[in-house]
């Protein structure tokens, strides 16, 4: 799986190894209303912290990522994992 990186995906600190590693083994993922393409997914990073992912998937299969954070109560909520 390839996977590219804006540099907004930075913005909260979260490093890039840690986003491929919640990208790939994501427990939950949400197609964005309205698209069929961008997602929000809930993985963990490789500490255990659970973070959130905004990304594109392309037909080729790669992924654009454009937000990583901790991951807010709201998608663990609705993840059925917390919050």
């Amino acid at each position: 799986m390839e996977i590219a990186f804006n540099k907004t995906a930075f913005k909260h600190s979260v490093s890039k190894a840690d986003i491929e590693w919640a990208i790939t083994t994501a427990v939950y993922e949400k197609p964005k209303e309205g698209t069929t393409d961008t997602f929000l997914a809930v993985g963990y990073s490789r500490a255990g912290n659970p973070l959130e992912i905004g990304y594109r998937e392309f037909d080729d299969g790669s992924y654009y990522v454009f937000h990583a954070m901790k991951c807010q109560d709201r998608w663990l909520k609705e993840a059925g994992i917390g919050g």
